[in-house]
């Protein structure tokens, strides 16, 4: 036969035509219609979102579309649906001596499918802790059972726990608007109903911002069950808390612990855990060399109690494009120097900002990159990682704690940095100019401690002193004779260190004195106070590198890339010094103009093109920088 027999009553189900020849056609044919159906529907549903204002058809395909008649035909919204037909006529040709043509383009139809399922993309969801406590607050108050924001850990997890196990829901949603919550509740209570109503194909992880605690986890897993999304039913997103801080990050293993101990919990996970963790807004808390450490040891504790429980874990880096924010252009040696047993060939990392451009703007770039990962996660599995010595362990320890205290000796303690910060960088200028995917500040009224790890790396990288990349470096890294010695050998022998260190020594090779200085020259106000601190950063900086180069025993630079990076640098300094003085001169003309209320049309619209050529000059030094977001 030329059919196999399943293939024969796929057919059948098809038409129920007795005619055997082209039942491949008479497949094709029918997924084709269906495909045209299905998209004729989500078009229609974008023409109502968008009230008919502009036309989402692509002109070609809508007028076959237009041309076709789809009455009575289902549309494809399941993965399956689309996957079984495809499958059957592999099995089929495979079974009848066609395996040349099965394994061609249908198998790259197969594979696509496979890959990109009907949504091309799952949504990732990510919000804040204290969003589900506002909202599981104000639900415990309006069944009466109490404040859930003023409960302790224990008391909420109690609560967590017996809602988890009832069957019932904790109130009935049919109309959300009607319980009297307020606007920021009903926003979050909303986006779990939008979840529920989508195809669960279409959704990733429930990423929980500022996660700290075991009842941040399950507050999630508790309103996914209230808007009808659990595991049972196969519609549940995975829950990842994402560990940031530096605090976080060293309470992380107990929190999975405690999640892993509960049974309802561990029930709805089916033995897989997704964790976040967090590049960006941990060096911003500690400095670069603190959170890479607390990073490395307790990614390494996290394992180790999955391991206890006998749950698979996963590592999401969220990670951005600078040395500051977790970004490594050596990707393959990054991937390679993780802790043991960490990526176990598991690794999602995020790609943000030009980076995106950078790694996938093209083709064959994109194909790159997704080689460098794809080979370095395999290889992954079959090296032999450099467990570190005991010695080594306490004199990161000691590297830590000295790196923290310096970092937040300037950061937090110096009444003046603030003032420094926000008139040497345009930082101001980020939050107001619109460009950025996320407000600049969590909370527009706090200080550096609210602002976002992004407009804190992307300012310092703009004035091309890179401040939050080496900060605390200089005085870790420096010695007697013998912690000297130890950091030789952890840089000569253990990969994780000596990749750490040749980032440092990559981000340094890219300050650049003078042009850091005349940022101040043109911006910071004339004080004695602000005058030293500006001396003091740029003291500051000459130690992190001498401290580099002693532990690296090199000359200048660390690292084989670093060679090649002065070179490029070299090529591109001569357009991106003038971008760097257009831009204080800008700032510098901006902020001496008086606020729009008290300008004329004609300043307005001066004031506009400055605002114009801002924008230029910060995309310019972006790109000259090359990993700035």
């Amino acid at each position: 036969s030329r059919f196999s027999d399943e293939m024969i009553e796929l057919a059948e189900t098809i038409s129920d035509s007795k005619d055997v020849r082209e039942l491949y056609r008479r497949v094709i044919g029918d997924l084709e219609l269906r495909l045209m159906k299905t998209v004729k529907e989500c078009e229609t549903q974008l023409l109502d979102m968008s009230k008919g204002e502009q036309n989402v058809f692509s002109s070609d395909f809508a007028a076959r579309i237009e041309k076709t008649n789809l009455d009575g035909v289902a549309p494809i919204m399941k993965l399956n649906d689309l996957m079984e037909p495809l499958m059957i006529m592999h099995r089929s040709l495979v079974e009848t001596g066609f395996e040349e043509v099965a394994d061609g383009l249908l198998l790259d139809i197969i594979r696509r499918v496979s890959a990109f399922g009907m949504t091309l993309v799952p949504l990732d969801i990510r919000e804040e802790s204290t969003r589900h406590t506002m909202a599981l607050d104000a639900i415990t108050r309006y069944l009466g059972v109490g404040s859930y924001a003023e409960w302790d850990e224990q008391t909420r997890l109690n609560f967590l726990q017996t809602e988890l196990s009832s069957k019932r829901p904790l109130f009935r949603t049919r109309d959300l608007d009607s319980f009297g919550f307020d606007a920021d509740v009903l926003k979050t209570l909303k986006c779990f109903y939008m979840a529920s109503t989508l195809d669960p194909d279409a959704l990733g992880a429930y990423v929980i911002s500022q996660a700290q605690t075991a009842s941040d986890v399950m507050a999630v897993v508790l309103l996914q069950k209230q808007f009808g999304m659990n595991a049972d039913a196969g519609n549940a997103m995975r829950v990842a808390p994402l560990f940031e801080t530096l605090d976080d990050l060293q309470n992380s293993s107990d929190v999975l612990d405690t999640l892993f101990s509960i049974a309802p919990y561990v029930g709805s996970i089916k033995g897989k855990q997704e964790v976040m963790v967090g590049y960006s807004d941990s060096a911003k808390d500690a400095g670069r060399l603190a959170a890479n450490w607390a990073l490395y040891e307790n990614q390494e504790k996290m394992i180790k109690v999955a391991q206890k429980y006998n749950i698979e874990l996963t590592f999401f880096h969220g990670k951005g494009g600078t040395v500051g924010r977790g970004g490594n252009p050596a990707l393959y040696r990054a991937i390679l120097s993780h802790p043991p047993n960490t990526i176990q060939g598991r690794f999602r990392v995020t790609e943000q900002g030009e980076m995106i451009t950078q790694n996938f703007g093209a083709p064959s770039i994109a194909e790159r990159t997704l080689d460098i990962y794809t080979a370095a996660v395999l290889r992954e599995a079959f090296v032999k990682h450099v467990e570190p010595k005991p010695e080594w362990r306490d004199q990161m320890e000691n590297i830590s704690e000295s790196s923290c205290a310096d970092y937040r000796q300037l950061v937090r303690e110096e009444p003046t940095f603030v003032p420094y910060f926000r008139q040497a960088t345009p930082e101001l200028e980020l939050g107001s100019l619109n460009i950025g995917s996320r407000p600049a500040k969590r909370n527009p009224k706090g200080g550096i401690e609210s602002l976002r790890a992004i407009p804190w790396t992307f300012a310092w990288t703009q004035t091309r002193t890179n401040l939050s990349a080496w900060l605390g470096v200089g005085s870790a890294l420096h010695g007697d004779s013998q912690h000297e010695s130890i950091m030789r050998e952890m840089y000569s022998e253990w990969p994780w260190f000596r990749e750490t260190v040749d980032l440092v020594g990559m981000i340094l090779s890219k300050t650049d004195f003078s042009i850091s200085k005349n940022y101040d020259d043109q911006l910071v106000e004339k004080t004695e106070e602000l005058r030293k601190l500006g001396d003091f950063v740029r003291d500051k900086l000459v130690l992190a590198r001498k401290g580099v180069l002693k532990v690296t025993g090199k000359t200048e630079g660390a690292g084989p890339h670093v060679q090649l990076l002065r070179a490029s640098t070299k090529v591109r300094s001569p357009y991106l010094d003038p971008i760097n003085v257009v831009q204080a001169e800008l700032l510098k003309r901006l902020r001496s103009m008086p606020e729009d209320s008290q300008l004329s049309d004609a300043e307005v619209e001066d004031r506009q093109k400055l605002q114009d050529a801002l924008i230029m000059s910060i995309n310019g030094i972006a790109q000259g920088m090359r990993n700035s977001g």
